[in-house]
Order: structure tokens, then sequence, then C-alpha cells
């Protein structure tokens, strides 16, 4: 039996008790007596014949919940196709159910069964950021949640949308945009300031009470209490007038208007009430789900976001608690109710550990008329909509990847492509790439990056060779072969790219070198030409036709993931020779120098005295680093080849 985490109010059961020899799904279907399954709450793990973790559920009753798969008279089609492949169940047992919603989500995550709904890892998302506990806070974007006393607002659908509610806020509030080592440094006021979006806190020109203010102001917007803070502005402009303070009253009148006029351009669906909701719709075909969340806070729509879940073999009551769980787990902020779709027997264990991640109380129910009936539905329209839009969008990458084949002359249609590129300076940090799209779209799950570990100099063509024979012993080995290899470069790479194959005995392997479009000495530009194995010519195709536009893009993305791996290495390599070369500093110095002064060119820029002053600096090692960075100063920096 496989290792599974172990938890306090839980213990390992088997239907016989011991480990025991995987049946095939008939046998199991067979043998299986129902008796031994335990009342208790808890998780139910099912295996297929390898052993291979295929489903976990949760159960306040696992007997009831099992006897529901095995019964023959279930006639759910999606029951009957899991229960095909199951030749195993194991069970956990937990005190509740609250304790067993809570395994499942850590055994979905441990295990990535193939038959649940699994969330993508919550890079996706994110939220604007108020960092509290500084004397003077200010609005930053992250992707990183953590119990740091900051407030963090969102999620919001895109990092576009963030930029612009930053934009939004800086023009209404002056809060500060500098980083806290500029905020240090700075002896005179920035730019914004005089744009007077930012009140100088680095100068003095706002005292911290005045500073706060402006923070409160900023997180009533956030959180959509944007008529209870007009009201407050006027009181402020009344307050200011009585005391003949004209310029403040001033000031605030104009940030009055100005929250007016943004909330003016904001018009858009309202809700109920004033407070934060969630709103889920479901749209299902087939076997395919879309689930979609509207975000209202403060009673106002402030976006959306669509999940989908293709090949669903479970009930969707299922599919969507099991959702639910993973979706909140990762999100900053959890609002006061969430809207469902449809009735969930575990809602009020849902609501009780929402209630606790939020720390107060969160309803989570199912309307089925009224006013909040009808955002549901509202929701769903946008579940469909956005089902239909991807449909659309596959559908004609399905058509592009079939013109591929034709104008390629491939054997098959490529729905799997890998492409590879090099980028180096001179032979110094020689990375390889390797992106994967896949039905058109990037698969970035697969995406891959090599460091040169057996060349030495400029060689492209060996370096290319490293990086293909890495990647593609490892894919025999796991039968994980695409359906077309891509070589960023002419001829000669593609040459090195059959050379490998041939090796690895995998001549059957369909590759295209692609020849990027360059000036010509003449004016304009050269064709984007592309070379097939044991052809001499190359296709060019019409430049502006959508195989191209393709091509061309996979290779531009494959030089992207090179490059950025590029500069990370030689940042590294940077930060080595520049920082940790110096006598008497170590990484853990340079690390300090680093965080505390915001960058290489601001440690070259600081003064004695504020290297100095840092922790476990001396005066003299001071002296050695300005020393040692000022003689550096006259090495040109290169810039990135590829």
């Amino acid at each position: 039996m496989a290792n599974v985490p172990e938890i306090a109010a839980h213990e390992r059961l088997d239907l016989e008790g011991l480990p025991s020899k995987r049946l095939s799904a008939e046998e199991f279907l067979a043998s299986f007596d129902m008796a031994r399954v335990p009342t208790s709450p808890g998780c139910y793990i099912m295996r297929d014949e390898k052993d291979r973790v295929i489903y976990v559920g949760k159960a306040n009753n696992l007997r009831s919940r099992v006897r529901a798969y095995i019964n023959e008279s279930d006639t759910r089609y999606t029951v009957k196709f899991l229960m095909r492949r199951v030749a195993h169940i194991d069970f956990l047992l937990t005190t509740n159910e609250k304790e067993a919603l809570l395994l499942e989500n850590s055994l979905i995550k441990e295990h990535r069964p193939r038959y649940n709904v699994q969330l993508k890892d919550d890079k996706t998302y994110v939220s604007l950021r108020i960092n509290l506990p500084h004397e003077f806070p200010r609005v930053t974007v992250t992707r990183n949640l953590r119990k740091d006393g900051s407030r963090y607002f969102g999620p919001y659908s895109s990092a576009g949308a963030v930029r612009e509610t930053i934009k939004q806020i800086q023009r209404l509030f002056p809060l500060r945009l500098c980083s806290d080592s500029v905020l240090r440094n700075r002896t005179r006021p920035c730019l914004y300031h005089q744009m007077k979006q930012c009140s100088a806190p680095c100068v003095g020109y706002i005292e911290r009470e005045a500073y706060r203010e402006l923070v409160d102001q900023v997180i009533m917007v956030l959180e959509g209490r944007s008529a209870e803070l007009e009201r407050l502005l006027m009181q402020r402009i009344q307050q200011h007038a009585e005391r003949l303070e004209f310029e403040k009253a001033a000031e605030v009148r104009d940030r009055v208007y100005a929250l007016r006029t943004t909330l003016e351009r904001q018009r858009t669906v309202r809700s109920m009430g004033e407070g934060d909701q969630d709103v889920f719709g479901v749209f299902t075909q087939g076997r395919f789900s879309e689930i979609q969340v509207l975000f209202f806070r403060g009673g106002k729509m402030m976006g959306g976001r669509s999940f989908s879940f293709n090949q669903r073999e479970m009930p969707l009551e299922e599919v969507l608690s099991s959702f639910l769980l993973q979706y909140y787990s990762e999100m900053s902020t959890v609002p006061s109710e969430i809207l469902l779709p449809l009735e969930l027997e575990d809602s009020a264990t849902l609501a009780e550990l929402f209630s606790e991640q939020r720390g107060t109380k969160i309803t989570v129910h199912w309307p089925q008329r009224g006013e909040k009936r009808a955002l549901i539905d509202l929701a769903a329209r946008n579940a469909k909509n956005r089902f239909e839009e991807k449909r659309l969008a596959e559908q004609a990458n399905r058509d592009l990847v079939a013109q591929l084949r034709e104008k390629l002359r491939l054997r098959a249609v490529p729905n799997r492509i890998e492409c590879f590129d090099i980028s180096t300076i001179q032979g110094t940090q020689a990375v390889g790439s390797m992106v994967t799209f896949e039905g058109g779209a990037p698969a970035k799950s697969r995406y891959r990056r090599f460091a040169i570990k057996m060349v030495e100099g400029q060689d492209d063509f060996a370096m290319m060779r490293e990086v293909l024979l890495r990647r593609f012993k490892r894919a025999i080995e796991e039968s994980d072969l695409p359906d077309l290899v891509m070589i960023d470069g002419g001829k000669g790479q593609l040459n090195v790219a059959t050379t490998v194959f041939k090796d690895l005995g995998i001549e059957d392997l369909e590759a295209v070198g692609i020849a990027k479009s360059r000036t010509l000495d003449a004016g304009g530009h050269s064709p984007e030409r592309f070379f097939l194995p044991g052809r001499k010519d190359p296709i060019i195709l019409p430049q502006n036709s959508p195989v191209v536009l393709f091509l061309a893009r996979i290779r531009d993305e494959a030089h992207r993931f090179a490059v950025t791996y590029h500069r990370k290495r030689r940042g590294k390599a940077t930060l080595s020779s520049a920082l940790t070369s110096i006598p008497g500093v170590g990484p853990k110095r340079a690390r300090m120098l680093l965080n505390s002064l915001g960058s290489l060119a601001k440690v070259r820029s600081a003064t004695l005295d504020e290297i100095a002053a840092l922790p476990g600096f001396s005066a003299e090692l001071a002296q050695a680093i300005k020393e040692h960075l000022t003689a550096s100063d006259s090495t040109p920096e290169e810039t990135d080849a590829s």
C-alpha cells in the first residue's frame, strides 16, 4: 500500500485488513464484500491494476458512499466508467466530515489522481498587497500570500487589471511607489511627487498620521466602500472650511471629484446588498464542464474567472465540492457569502472551514429564486460563453495544425510540438530551452530548460546535440516522444537533430528547422525558411500565412524562454564575480548588500557610510567594496545573444 499523509484522527484500513494482490476490475467487483467497508467518516482511495491512485473521494459514511459506486442499480455512466477501472480500494478514517474534507484535498495534491478535479498552481492569481506593518505602506502586486500582517485584496483576473487598479488608486491617493531601499536613501522628491501622485514621505513632506489616513481611504476603495468614503471626505471638506483651511479643503474636494469620475467609468452589474460575494455558475456538455466565478465586492461585480475541466467522470456535486476546497485554499481572501448553482451535502462543512480561514462567519448556500438566483444564472451564462469561446479556439488550433501537416508534408497531424533553442554569450553561461505546444496552444507544464554541462566555448552545434541527447534519452525511457521537433536554426542545426535521432534509434521522428527572417543588405527582410530532413532547398511559405505565424510564434517562445534562463544564470554569475569575489564578502553579505540597497548599481552608487552602517559591515570593508567596484566599472557589459 502506498504511503499517505498521516493525521492524528485517522488510521489505515484495507478491506482485507492486509496488503493484498491487485485484482482486475472484474475480479474486484465479483469478490467485493460491502460488509467490510467502515461506516465512519473518511476518505476512499481507488486504485487500478497497476496500483495507481485514480480517484480520491470523501464521505460522512464510507459504506453508504461506496455502495453507490458498487451497486449495479446506479445507472450513472460516470460511475460505471470509473468502476470498470478500479481494482482495489483503500480507506482512511477520520473523526468527522471536516477532517475528511481536508484529508481529501491533501490526498488529491499528493497523488494527483487522473479522475479528480485538479486546479493548477496559484501563480495565475494576482492580488494587491498593502504592507500595513510598515511605517509608510504602499500598494504592490503579488502572487504570494503570507501571514505577515498585510492586507490582501483580490483575486484579479489578470495582471493588466491589477495595474489599471493601481493607476486609478495613484491618481486618487498619493501613496509612495518606491521600494523600501529607495525610501530610506532618497534625499529629494521624485517625479511622481511633482505629478501629485506621491506625497513624498521619503523626505518628510507628509506626517505619518496623515499618510495613514490615505492608506485607510485606499482600503475603503478596495473593499468597495466608495459611498462611505465619499461621505467621509465631504465631512473632511466641511471641517477644513470651518477652520479656514481652504487649500486643504480644495485638495480633498478634487479627490472627491476624481473618485466620482472613476466610479462613473466603472458602472457595472450590482448585486443585492453591500457585502462581498463569490457567485458560481456551471455549464456542462457531455463529460466537459466549465465553472465560472464572478467576484462581487461592495455590491459591485469586480471581475470573474473561468475554469475548464475535460473528461469529467464524476458527478457534478463531487466536482464542485472538491473544486471549492482547492480554490479557496489558495485565495488571499474569502468573501462573506458564496452562492452555488446546486446543493452540496457538505456545504455546511465548507462554510465552517472557510469561516475559520476568514476569521468571521461565511455562508455557503444554494439560492433557488430571487435576485441571488439571477446572479447564479448570470454566472452560468458566462460559463457557457467561455465554454463556446474555448471550443472555437480549440477547433481553430486543430485546423491550424492540420494545415501545418499539409504545408510541411508530414506523415501525421503534429498534435504535440517541441521546439529547442540555445542562448549564450561567446560560450559562457550557455543554456538550452524546450517549449511544448499541444493542440496549437502552449503546454507550459512541459517546458524544460537545460544548463549546458559538456561543451566549452562557442559551439552551438555541440550544445544543441547535448540538449537533444539529454531530452530524448529520457523521452525514450518514458515513452514520451512528441509528434514534431522544431529546431531554431537552419540546415546545420537540423542535421544535428537528425544525427541524434539516428544515434538513439528514433529516425522516424519528424523534425523541421526554422531559419528566422533577417535584414538584407539591399533593404527589406528575407523570408522565414523551413528546412526538412533529406531536402536540399528550404520550404518558403507565404509570410503572412497562419502556418508561418504559428511556427514563428513557437520559435519566439523558445527563444524567450532560453534568454530568460540565460539572464538568470548570468545574473548569478555577475553577483558571484562582482560581490563575492571581494575579500571579506561572502554569499550572506552579498545578499545583505543587494537586499538593503536594491541592486548592484545602487551598491556602486552608495556612500561609504551607507555601506558601513549595514549589519556585519565595517568602514574598512566598505572601503574595499567601493574600490573593487570602482575598478570593475570600466569593464563593458555584454548583451544577450542566442
